[in-house]
């Protein structure tokens, strides 16, 4: 589906993929939807309960705002092809997987924008919109999978620093007001 999209996919060729017979693909899928639905979600659920955990932990904000950036960038550095069926083949999902897919999705953001609160509350972040900030955070992991390749010039662990810094500073140079 990476490769050829929702469309272009068929079921015998994802079977002839895993190495598996069609009937033996139908046993645990229904149809390419369903199959889609369940690589989508598989996704999803994994990230829902890594963050649900940064979230529930004792570490301060800022603290679970880098694990969450950090969490984010391999699980997406590591997973690009589900990423990629994730980000472009989402359309093709029914109208009830789309809405239990929809449902962890807020979660997530729910999850982000939350750990924001918490930081803005205390004054560890300032005081910016959340829901923009949590979007902003995840829009900026997410995309990963777009331009990262294994091997490149930066490593998983070099671009969750920058990104957490870039989070955590901003761009601009600090003047001094003399």
């Amino acid at each position: 589906m990476r490769d050829r999209g929702f469309v272009g996919t068929t079921i015998e060729e994802v079977a002839q993929q895993l190495a598996v017979t069609k009937a033996a693909l139908y046993y645990y899928v229904q149809n390419k939807e369903e199959l889609l639905f369940q690589i989508l979600s598989q996704t999803l659920n994994l990230a829902d309960e890594r963050i649900g955990a940064i979230e529930r932990s004792a570490a301060p904000p800022a603290k679970k705002i880098n694990h969450v950036i950090d969490t984010f960038v391999h699980l997406v550095a590591e997973r690009p092809e589900f990423f990629t069926v994730y980000f472009q083949e989402k359309g093709h999902l029914g109208r009830e997987h789309l809405r239990t897919v929809t449902k962890t999705e807020r979660r997530i953001v729910d999850t982000v924008r939350k750990i924001y609160r918490d930081g803005a509350a205390e004054g560890s972040f300032r005081k910016l919109d959340p829901t923009a900030t949590a979007f902003g955070l995840l829009g900026l992991c997410f995309w990963v999978y777009q331009w990262y390749r294994p091997g490149g010039r930066l490593s998983v662990d070099e671009i969750s620093a920058t990104f957490q810094d870039l989070a955590a500073r901003g761009m601009l140079m600090r003047r001094s007001t003399n």
